[in-house]
């Protein structure tokens, strides 16, 4: 269960609150990092982590 001082409206909605830079967020957008919950940007800056830039082709599905 949440911790309800963890929360936050945003967009209407009820979601958890960045625990690294205070942003609030929809359940939808927060990435959870072990107990917290990160922005993407945040998420990006804690883990080293990048978005890919480059698209992968895989074998097999189809695209059309």
């Amino acid at each position: 269960m949440v911790d309800e001082s963890r929360l936050g409206l945003h967009q209407g909605e009820l979601g958890p609150i960045c625990d690294f830079c205070g942003a609030r967020l929809t359940f939808g957008q927060s990435i959870p990092i072990d107990a917290k919950y990160a922005c993407f940007e945040c998420y990006q800056t804690e883990t080293g982590a990048t978005p890919s830039t480059e698209p992968k082709t895989v074998e097999g599905l189809p695209t059309d």
